[in-house]
């Protein structure tokens, strides 16, 4: 008997960060979609960083169990401890779990969501303070699944008798006052403390035509900070240094501009008196506007005095430094 598989979806996480394939998301199935895929004789695989899904066919384009209308829920684990230094806040409550989904367009993932990720008891304090105020839980459907008047100050969901998926409450204090949480329910997720989370409906177009979907990630810009601490320099040389991008023309990027300050320095800055005594001369050379980090850093960002490059190439941030600021140390006998 001959077993033939075929793919029904790839998820391409792309970051601005690397230069090559983005290898720091793990996708991880939740509890009842394991059973799905077991049921419906699918594959998930993970390949260079992305997930794979392949359905067993019986003839091409024929499913031997078609998952066509189900929802699969994945985890999306961080594989990279430092992925926020890179990464641009993908919601803007960064305090709530990013959702990714495609359900405005079958073929594509909407711009992720922000979710509360729970399960078992969940406690709710409404945002305002009026009472009495209604609330409503809905599923995914925007179907109202319970009401309830509160005049105490929170209250409680029971949510093991739910579904695992998406859900809405509502509070709606009247008058046209309505206030909105999402939440995502999932012991088998919540449990693992994943990142983010991937609902991924399944088209009956997938199976004859795979589809391809992308997690796009922003990679995180900020203001370069270069403190030059010199030692034995006399304050003419001193006041000649300069930061000059040099390599801007021929990798074909924007011109990197510094603006020279000198201490007593601005608040957010680190302290003169942490840089050294009253024997060094010290100036911070700030960039103009912010910079994308990279995974390959920048070429010909000098330290020149004058037309002397004392450094060739100024380092970017790591992805393991958590600011852009860079202390650099001149020193002459």
């Amino acid at each position: 008997m001959n077993i033939s598989f075929a793919p029904l979806a790839k998820v391409s996480p792309v970051h601005g960060y690397y230069s090559q394939a983005c290898s720091d998301i793990e996708f991880m199935p939740s509890r009842s979609t394991h059973e799905l895929l077991r049921g419906g004789r699918m594959l998930a695989r993970m390949l260079n960083g992305e997930l794979h899904l392949l359905y067993e066919a019986e003839s091409p384009g024929v499913p031997l169990s078609s998952l066509a209308g189900q929802t699969l829920h994945f985890g999306l684990r961080l594989a990279n401890p430092v992925f926020s230094n890179i990464t641009m806040p993908v919601v803007t409550d960064t305090t709530l779990t990013p959702l990714y989904a495609n359900a405005t367009l079958p073929a594509t993932l909407d711009a992720p969501q922000g979710v509360e990720l729970t399960a078992g008891l969940y406690g709710l304090a409404p945002k305002l303070a009026s009472r009495p105020v209604t609330l409503r839980l809905l599923d995914a459907h925007a179907k109202i699944l319970e009401t309830r008047q509160l005049a105490e100050a929170a209250t409680s969901y029971d949510t093991r008798g739910l579904a695992p998926g998406e859900y809405r409450i509502e509070e709606d204090y009247g008058a046209g006052l309505l206030h909105a949480r999402k939440l995502f329910v999932d012991a088998s997720l919540r449990d693992t403390g994943v990142w983010g989370l991937l609902a991924l409906r399944i088209d009956a177009a997938f199976y004859t035509n795979a589809a391809n979907f992308t997690l796009n990630f922003a990679v995180r810009k900020e203001t370069l900070r270069y403190y030059v601490v010199a030692r034995n320099w006399q304050p003419d040389e001193f006041n000649q240094l300069n930061i000059v991008d040099e390599g801007f023309s021929a990798e074909g990027r924007d011109e990197i501009t510094f603006t020279r300050l000198v201490a007593p320095f601005p608040d957010g800055f680190i302290k003169d008196s942490l840089l050294g005594d009253s024997s060094v001369q010290i100036a911070v050379f700030q960039s103009q506007t912010e910079v994308a980090r990279k995974e390959r850093g920048l070429r010909k960002l000098h330290l020149s005095r004058n037309s002397t490059v004392l450094i060739e190439h100024l380092p970017l941030p790591g992805p393991e430094r958590a600011k852009a600021d860079f202390i650099v140390h001149l020193s002459k006998p």
